[in-house]
């Protein structure tokens, strides 16, 4: 249900955004706790049965210990690491095509899967814990280790609450992810003051504030230079917000693609053209 609310772009209103409004407003008020396990229960679930992509050959699959359970890992190759974060209701296995070509060129490719997706612990999931996960497995191999960081959609903004001074590739990158979130959350129907409860509950349990979080906050101190791989038709992410920021920052370069839409472009091969470009870059000459 919260992918349907997330990525949802009807404008019309249904009889059904008039009974979830009458509904949780009802509940937020009589029966506050309720209102907000069934809020959480509805925003913070990613949905489930991806299809299934076949794992490569000689790729390592394990579990590591991170700060809110366990994350399952998928390692594949040797070299300099480069790790591969998804985004809402994804998982690691969106990226084995690409990981294939980057261990091939002398890489070792390091996807996971976010908490409450996956293999990974936990039945739910939102930003805070996704920033928990990418910075788990960033621990774990060392930043010194890392050639860059390929993240997609929600991923995004997690990757970009890292350290400023690691390479990334942004690949339909969220803007504007706040916002977006309440109007996404707001046309659905629920209550406004009970959406806003959540937020404080997951804020609190996290100690992580959503508007210190987005990436409007953290794009403009990233000190390497920054590759942004955007389809021009995407329908969840818009493309106008990434050719904002590179216009706006000169150390990102935008990399329009036609016709593979929010997720076939992570393995277009324009996204691995962009790759190859910087993995042949000396690491020190980045900056």
């Amino acid at each position: 249900m919260s992918s349907k609310i997330y990525f949802s772009d009807s404008k019309k209103r249904s009889m059904g955004f008039h009974v979830i409004r009458a509904i949780s407003s009802v509940l937020n008020k009589a029966a506050p706790r309720l209102a907000l396990r069934q809020a959480e229960k509805l925003l913070l679930t990613p949905a489930k049965g991806r299809k299934k992509i076949t794992m490569p050959e000689q790729m390592t699959v394990e579990q590591i210990s991170g700060v809110a359970g366990n994350l399952q890992q998928y390692r594949l190759g040797e070299g300099q690491i480069v790790i591969l974060t998804h985004g809402w209701s994804g998982s690691a296995s969106q990226f084995f095509p690409l990981m294939e070509k980057i261990a091939k060129a002398g890489f070792q490719a390091i996807a996971f899967d976010h908490y409450g997706h996956g293999n990974s612990s936990g039945k739910i999931a939102n930003l805070p814990l996704f920033i928990k996960g990418i910075n788990d497995v960033v621990t774990l191999h060392g930043k010194e280790n890392i050639r860059c960081i390929v993240s997609h959609s929600m991923g995004t903004v997690s990757a970009l609450n890292l350290p400023k001074d690691i390479p990334h590739v942004l690949i339909a990158p969220i803007f504007g992810f706040y916002d977006s979130l309440r109007k996404s959350v707001f046309d659905s129907g629920m209550s406004p003051a009970l959406f806003e409860r959540l937020l404080k509950d997951i804020e609190g349990t996290h100690q992580i504030r959503f508007k210190d979080a987005v990436s409007e906050q953290h794009i403009g101190l990233v000190e390497q230079p920054l590759h942004i791989i955007h389809d021009e038709q995407d329908r969840f992410a818009p493309f106008a917000a990434s050719q904002a920021m590179s216009e706006t920052y000169s150390h990102i370069k935008l990399y329009p693609t036609q016709g593979h839409g929010h997720g076939r472009v992570i393995n277009s091969a324009n996204t691995w053209l962009v790759m190859q470009g910087l993995l042949q870059q000396p690491l020190n000459n980045q900056k």
